[in-house]
C-alpha cells in the first residue's frame, strides 16, 4: 500500500498533458542551430541569475543590469566559482533562508565525498529534471507507457524477505522496479525469470547493480537482451560496460549528472556525451578557475530553480571539451567520460594522475573475483580489496600484483586484501575507485 501511494502521487505530480509538453519543447532544441540553442542557453542563464539577485543573500548587491546580450561577461566578471565548502561553511550567504520551510523540496547528496548537502528545490525544477531525463529516454525510442525495470537504490521490499517478488509493479507507469540488495544467491534467479517475464524495453540502473546482474547472469551462462541500458549516478567503467552487453543489454547509455543539478551530459547512441546546455551553463575551468581545453574541473549554473539557483558551483569531478561534431546530429557540446571525484582519483608510484579506465585492464583476465575495490592508501601505495570466490587463489593473487605493475605502473607498491563484503553508501551506490591517503592525513593531524 505505500509503495501504490508513492508512486500513484508522484505520476500524478509529475506525468501531466503538460509533462509532455515540456519533453517536446526539449526535443524540439536537438535541431536548431547552434546560435539558436545558444541564445536560449543565455535566455535561461539570464533568469537564473535574476533569480539569484533576488533571492540569494551573496548576490544582492550586484548592481549590474542583466540582460541576454551581457549575460556570460556578466557571470565571468562578477560570479565567483564556489564550491561544496562554501555552502556548508556559510550557509547564510548561499541559502535563501535558514531551514527549508515545510513545504520546501529538499535534495540531498549521499554524501559520497564524506560532507552530506541539501539543496532547496523549486517543483517546477522538479518538473523539468523529470522532462530532461524522459528526453534522453526518447533517444532510444522510448515512449511513455513501453515497459521498463529500475534496478537503482530503492528500496521496495524488507531486506530479510526471503522469497518472491522481490519487486514492486508500478502500473502507473508500467515500471518494473528491482530490489538491488537482493541481487545475490537464493534470489536472484527469481529477479532473473521476472525480467524475462516482464521483457522491458530498457533498464535504469545503477552501473554497479546493471554489471551485479551481468555477473551473476554469467555465473549461469544466461543472457537477458533488453534493448537499452540506461546507467547514471555512478562512473561506468569500461570492463562493467563489456559485460553489461554481453550478458544483459543490447545498448548502454550512460548519463552524468548529480543532486546539486548544475550539469547533466547523456551518451547517445553513437556513444558520444552530450551536455544539455538547456539544463544548465557548464563551464570547464582549471585549478585557478580559469576555462580551459584541457582536462578541468566542471562548474555548472542551475537553470529553472528560481528558489536555490547555484551559480558556477565546482564539481570535484573532471572532464574535458570534445570539439568535433556527433554522428547524432545533436547540436550540443561533446565531453569526455567524466573521470568522477577528485577525491577519489589514483596517483601512480611518480605522484601521475591514473585513469581508473587503464586500472581495468589489471582485471580483465583473472578468475575468482566476486566483488574488488581499488584504494589509494599512502604515497605510491593501492590496496585492492577483493571479495573472492572459490577460484580466487595465491595464484590469481600474485596475477592481480603483476597485472598492475606490468599494465599500469611498474612503481606502485600494491596490497592484496580478502574482504567479506565491500561497503556501499547510504544510497546503495558502489565506489569501485577510492583515495583514502587524504583522509588518512587529516587524521592523523
Amino acid at each position: 500500500m505505500r509503495n501504490e501511494l508513492k508512486y500513484g502521487l508522484r505520476f500524478l505530480v509529475r506525468d501531466t498533458f503538460n509533462s509532455e509538453r515540456r519533453v517536446q519543447a526539449l526535443l524540439s532544441h536537438e535541431r536548431l542551430s547552434r546560435e539558436r540553442l545558444d541564445a536560449i542557453t543565455d535566455l535561461l542563464l539570464t533568469e537564473s541569475l535574476q533569480a539569484a539577485v533576488r533571492r540569494i543573500p551573496r548576490y544582492r548587491a550586484l548592481k549590474e543590469k542583466l540582460s541576454a546580450g551581457n549575460v556570460r561577461q556578466v557571470l565571468a566578471e562578477h560570479f565567483p566559482v564556489i564550491e561544496k565548502s562554501d555552502l556548508t561553511e556559510s550557509p547564510a550567504d548561499f541559502y535563501p533562508h535558514d531551514t527549508p520551510r515545510p513545504w520546501t523540496i529538499v535534495g540531498r547528496t549521499s554524501g559520497t565525498s564524506g560532507t552530506p548537502l541539501q539543496v532547496f528545490r523549486s517543483l517546477p525544477s522538479v518538473l523539468w529534471e523529470n522532462a530532461v531525463v524522459e528526453r534522453h529516454f526518447r533517444w532510444s525510442g522510448y515512449r511513455a507507457g513501453m515497459r521498463r525495470a529500475y534496478l537503482r537504490g530503492d528500496l521496495v521490499v524488507p531486506l530479510e524477505r526471503k522469497s518472491p517478488p522481490y519487486w514492486f509493479v508500478n502500473r502507473y507507469n508500467n515500471q518494473l522496479i528491482l530490489s538491488s540488495r537482493h541481487l545475490r544467491e537464493g534470489c536472484v534467479d527469481d529477479i532473473i525469470g521476472e525480467l524475462e517475464r516482464f521483457a522491458p524495453y530498457m533498464m535504469e540502473a545503477y552501473p554497479s547493480t546493471a554489471y551485479e546482474l551481468a555477473r551473476l547472469l554469467e555465473q549461469r551462462d544466461r543472457v537477458l537482451r533488453i534493448p537499452y541500458i540506461y546507467t547514471g549516478s555512478e562512473p561506468l567503467y569500461p570492463h562493467q560496460r563489456d559485460l553489461i552487453l554481453a550478458r544483459l543489454g543490447k545498448c548502454v547509455m550512460d548519463h552524468y549528472g548529480m543532486a546539486e543539478r548544475i550539469a547533466y551530459a547523456t551518451e547517445c547512441e553513437h556513444g558520444g556525451l552530450h551536455v544539455n546546455t538547456d539544463y544548465s551553463y557548464v563551464e570547464i575551468v582549471d585549478d585557478e578557475g580559469h576555462p580551459t581545453e584541457g582536462e578541468g574541473y566542471v562548474v555548472g549554473t542551475t537553470f529553472n530553480n528560481a528558489l536555490m539557483p547555484l551559480v558556477r558551483y565546482r564539481m570535484s569531478d573532471r572532464t574535458r571539451w570534445r570539439r568535433e561534431p556527433c554522428p547524432c546530429g545533436r547540436v550540443y557540446p561533446l565531453i569526455e567520460p567524466v573521470t568522477g571525484k577528485y577525491e577519489d582519483t589514483l596517483f601512480g608510484s611518480q605522484g601521475q594522475r591514473i585513469s581508473p579506465s587503464v586500472v581495468t585492464f589489471a582485471f580483465k583476465s583473472l578468475r575468482g573475483i566476486k566483488y574488488s575495490q581499488v584504494a589509494q592508501t599512502g604515497e605510491g601505495t593501492w590496496e585492492i580489496r577483493v571479495v573472492p570466490e572459490r577460484s580466487f587463489n595465491e595464484t590469481e593473487r600474485n596475477r592481480l600484483v603483476e597485472n598492475v605493475r606490468h599494465l599500469v605502473d611498474p612503481g606502485i607498491h600494491v596490497v592484496v586484501r580478502e574482504v567479506a563484503e565491500i561497503a556501499r553508501t547510504s544510497a546503495h551506490k558502489y565506489r569501485w575507485i577510492v583515495n583514502e591517503s587524504k583522509k588518512k592525513a587529516e587524521a592523523g593531524r
